[in-house]
């Protein structure tokens, strides 16, 4: 019997599930994307774009390198000198870097009134934002110190990197560690 590989078989279950710490981050990393100056709002744009700014969020060494390649000098490099504590590696999928956890932790922060998800006007896809609550919750976090380096990270993703998610796909296949890396193989 010729049975197709179904992604389950491959990935431990504990992959799928969603974890404080990735909630947390992807909720800091959608506020910072979610506001214009003035208090005008916006949103992230996509889960492509989302995954790919998470991705460089918690690799630091590889927003290292992408912000080089883009001729951006890093005015605070000790922000980029250690990884994000990771609750779990990221895989390579079809379109990149990819965190099984996903579907997971954007429904509880949107089950829980912490993110809305709004159509793209733009485009065909959906953007994500935080709601009042999620963005009081994001405030009151980004007030510890213990998110310091995690919200200057998210500041320097959007002064240099808000583009795309195919720009940020096209910017990560340019690293080795992600192009010449296998479907499903955790990313260092």
């Amino acid at each position: 019997m010729n049975r197709s590989l179904d992604v389950r078989e491959t990935i431990p279950r504990h992959k799928f599930r969603a974890t404080p710490e990735a909630e947390t981050r992807v909720l800091l990393l959608i506020d910072g994307f979610s506001h214009k100056p003035r208090g005008i709002g916006r949103c992230l744009e996509g889960r492509v774009k989302l995954a790919k700014l998470d991705f460089l969020l918690r690799y630091p060494k590889h927003l290292s390198r992408v912000l080089e390649k883009l001729g951006v000098e890093i005015q605070r490099p000790e922000l980029l000198d250690t990884d994000a504590p990771l609750d779990s590696r990221m895989m390579r999928y079809k379109y990149g870097p990819w965190d099984p956890s996903y579907y997971a932790v954007l429904g509880s922060l949107i089950g829980r009134g912490l993110v809305r998800v709004e159509p793209l006007e733009s485009a065909n896809g959906l953007g994500y934002s935080t709601t009042a609550i999620g963005a009081d919750l994001s405030e009151s976090l980004r007030d510890d110190e213990s998110f310091y380096v995690i919200d200057s990270r998210i500041k320097l993703l959007r002064r240099h990197l808000d583009k795309s998610g195919s720009t940020l796909k096209k910017y990560l296949y340019e690293l080795p560690e992600v192009a010449d890396s296998t479907w499903h193989e955790e990313l260092t």
